[in-house]
């Protein structure tokens, strides 16, 4: 069953996004220290789907036998990214980028490169992610129908793009740089 989720869903679907993201290049780049991403990346994924959801986006959850197994996150076309304070508002989540300001650093270059990129013509498929123990079980695919037609994401995980141009997208670019991991972007619709 896949539903909106709830502001009280939001800690449970943080901890599942940051179960399937642990080993993305993207989050590596931002946390190289497994450690540190395993403690950090629970608050960073929360205070995201809580500003994409302030943004007005629908933050969706895949549901088996009442368990949390996927979710995603779609920002409407049109909208604008996030800024500075929408992102303030959820400081007490994110207040360890204080004691990290490397990786504070690196967020914020990541966070530019993005979206400088990102085309407000589509949906924007913020996120999705699937726990790792239920992945390739069709739960990704089914998120993915429940979405609008038209979407534009990008991803760190080249196997990803191959996945999303099996389901109807196609890549649209292949951004690479010598300072941060290369990422694609892509479009349905």
């Amino acid at each position: 069953m896949i539903r909106p989720l709830s502001e009280g869903d939001l800690p449970e679907a943080a901890a599942l996004a940051a179960a399937a993201f642990r080993e993305d290049p993207g989050f590596v780049h931002i946390l190289p220290d497994d450690a540190s991403r395993r403690r950090r990346l629970p608050s960073l994924f929360e205070a995201m789907l809580r500003v994409d959801a302030l943004a007005g986006g629908t933050v969706s959850g895949a549901f088996e036998d009442g368990a949390l197994i996927g979710l995603s996150s779609i920002i409407p076309a049109g909208v604008a990214n996030p800024d500075l304070p929408d992102w303030i508002k959820h400081l007490p989540r994110l207040a360890w980028f204080l004691g990290e300001p490397a990786a504070l650093l690196r967020a914020l270059a990541l966070i530019h490169a993005i979206e400088e990129r990102r085309t407000k013509e589509s949906d924007y498929l913020h996120l999705l992610a699937v726990h790792p123990a239920t992945q390739g079980r069709g739960v990704g695919a089914a998120l993915l129908n429940a979405a609008p037609k038209s979407l534009y994401l990008e991803t760190f995980e080249e196997r990803n793009a191959a996945w999303y141009e099996a389901r109807g997208f196609r890549r649209i670019a292949e951004i690479r740089s010598t300072v941060r991991p290369a990422f694609w972007a892509l479009r349905r619709g």
